[in-house]
């Protein structure tokens, strides 16, 4: 089976981190967003080699640009795994 990478939004709680880490234990890798640097941090320690967290607030234009170019970057190039 070859391994996916999922985008998920909103992984510090809830329906998103549930499903990150459904897609986690079953070999896939994860790019999930986080609000707050702090939770970022602590994921990525966590996960160092299955995932990646990033800063997304959908309320900012900015951060949903640099989210945008940052995902395509890792697909593109496998720049994570």
């Amino acid at each position: 089976m070859t391994q996916k990478t999922w985008l998920i939004t909103g992984i510090s709680s809830g329906l998103g981190q549930a499903l990150a880490q459904t897609v986690i234990e079953r070999g896939d890798r994860v790019i999930g967003t986080f609000r707050q640097q702090s939770q970022i941090d602590a994921f990525n320690d966590l996960h160092q080699h299955e995932a990646i967290g990033i800063k997304l607030d959908l309320t900012n234009s900015t951060e949903i640009q640099h989210a945008f170019e940052f995902v395509n970057q890792t697909l593109a190039n496998s720049m994570y795994w």
